[in-house]
C-alpha cells in the first residue's frame, strides 16, 4: 500500500515538474527581447501589421525632384521593414500644377478613408492642414512647413502632422559665387506672390544677399505663361548673373528662364538638381532623396503606432554641387579647378574632348 502511494506521489511530482518548465520555456519563447519594442519585433519575425495601411501620395508638379524625393520616402518605409503590399499599398495622386486640383485629391483622400498622407510642396502640405485633420500626414520637399501652418516650432505643432522642410543653402551658394566669381555683384531673381515658401525664399535671399555686400534684384510673376516675358525683363535689369531661389512655378519653367539668360550670356545659379540639365550653370541640389527617406521613416513610426505628435518637425540641409559645363561655355563661364573638385556631378564637357563625370 505503502509503496503504490509513494510511486503515486513521485508521478505526480513529475508531471508538476514537466508541467513547469514547459510553461517557463512558452514563457520565455514569448517574451520580447530586452530593449525591442512590438514594431521591430514584427520585423524581425517577418508578421505582417494588423492591418494593410492606405498611403496616399499627394504631388504638386511634375519634376525630377519630386520624383526623387518620392522615390526615397518609398526607400524609408522599405529600410523601415515595411513591405508593400502586405503592410501598405501606396496611391500616387499628381495636381499637374493646379491649386483646385490639390484641394481636390485631398478631399478624395478623405473620403477613401486615407490612414496616412504624404505630401510634397508646400501647396499640398497647406490643402492637407486645412483639409484633412483627422488624418495624419507627413511632409517633405517644403521649403518651411512652420511658415506652412503645420506649428510654431519642431516640437509645438499640428498633432496629425509632421515632417521635413529644407533648409535653404543661400548662404552656402552666395559663398560659392563670392569663392570662385568674384566678379558677380548684382544678382536677379524672379518670384511668385502667390507660393507663401517663394515669399519666404526671397526675403531671407535678399536679407543673406545684403549681409554679404550683393545687389539684388526681383521681378515677380503670376502664372508659367508670364515666366518666359519675366525672365526676358529679369536678364535685361544689368544683372551679372540669375540666382534662381526654388518655386513649383518657376521649377515647372525653369527652361525659360535658362533660355532668356543662355541668349543674354548671364549665368544661372540654381537650387533644384533637376535644372542644372534644363540650363542652369551651377546648381547647389538639395538631396531630395535622402530627405525622402527621413520622410518614409517618419511615416513608418506613424505606421507602427507612433503618434505624430511626438514626432518633432525637423531641418534638412544635405547639398551637392551640380555644374553644366555647357551652360558655362555659352556664357563665358569658366569654371576654377577647386570647384570641379569639388562637384558631384558635371554635365556635358568641362573641356573639348573630356565627357561629363559623375563622382
Amino acid at each position: 500500500m505503502w509503496g503504490t502511494a509513494k510511486r503515486l506521489v513521485l508521478a505526480v511530482a513529475l508531471i508538476v515538474l514537466t508541467s513547469s518548465i514547459l510553461l517557463m520555456s512558452d514563457i520565455a519563447r514569448r517574451k520580447p527581447r530586452s530593449g525591442a519594442h512590438d514594431g521591430s519585433m514584427r520585423l524581425r519575425s517577418g508578421q505582417p501589421l494588423p492591418k494593410r495601411w492606405k498611403l496616399y501620395f499627394i504631388e504638386y508638379n511634375q519634376v525630377l525632384d519630386v520624383e526623387e524625393s518620392e522615390e526615397g520616402v518609398r526607400q524609408g518605409l522599405w529600410e523601415s521593414g515595411l513591405v508593400e503590399g502586405r503592410d501598405y499599398d501606396i496611391k500616387v495622386t499628381n495636381a499637374q500644377g493646379d491649386m483646385t486640383t490639390v484641394t481636390a485629391l485631398v478631399d478624395a483622400a478623405v473620403t477613401d478613408r486615407a490612414d496616412l498622407l504624404v505630401t510634397f510642396s508646400t501647396p499640398t502640405l497647406q490643402a492637407a492642414i486645412q483639409r484633412a485633420q483627422g488624418t495624419p500626414v507627413v511632409f517633405t520637399y517644403v521649403a518651411n512647413g512652420l511658415v506652412a501652418g503645420a506649428g510654431r516650432s519642431a516640437t509645438d505643432h499640428l498633432p496629425n502632422v509632421t515632417g521635413l522642410s529644407f533648409k535653404p543653402a543661400f548662404d552656402e551658394m552666395l559663398g560659392l559665387i563670392q569663392q570662385w566669381f568674384p566678379r558677380i555683384h548684382r544678382l536677379g531673381t524672379l518670384s511668385v506672390p502667390a507660393e507663401s515658401n517663394m515669399v519666404y525664399y526671397l526675403k531671407m535671399l535678399e536679407e543673406e544677399a545684403h549681409r554679404r555686400g550683393f545687389e539684388m534684384v526681383s521681378v515677380p510673376v503670376s502664372s508659367a505663361s508670364d515666366v518666359a516675358d519675366a525672365a526676358t525683363a529679369l536678364a535685361s535689369k544689368n544683372i551679372d548673373a540669375i540666382c534662381q531661389i526654388p518655386g513649383n512655378l518657376t521649377a515647372s519653367a525653369f527652361g525659360s528662364i535658362s533660355q532668356a539668360a543662355l541668349r543674354e550670356r548671364i549665368p544661372v545659379f540654381a537650387f533644384q538638381s533637376s535644372q542644372a540639365r534644363d540650363g542652369a550653370t551651377v546648381v547647389l541640389a538639395q538631396d531630395y532623396r535622402e530627405a525622402g527617406r527621413h520622410g518614409g521613416a517618419m511615416a513608418a513610426h506613424i505606421i507602427h503606432g507612433e503618434n505624430p505628435h511626438d514626432i518633432p518637425l525637423e531641418w534638412f540641409s544635405k547639398t551637392r554641387v551640380v555644374l553644366n559645363a555647357d551652360a558655362a561655355r555659352t556664357v563665358g563661364l569658366k569654371f576654377p579647378a577647386g570647384l570641379r573638385a569639388s562637384a558631384a556631378d558635371i554635365i556635358g564637357k568641362p573641356d573639348g574632348n573630356q565627357q561629363a563625370t559623375t563622382r
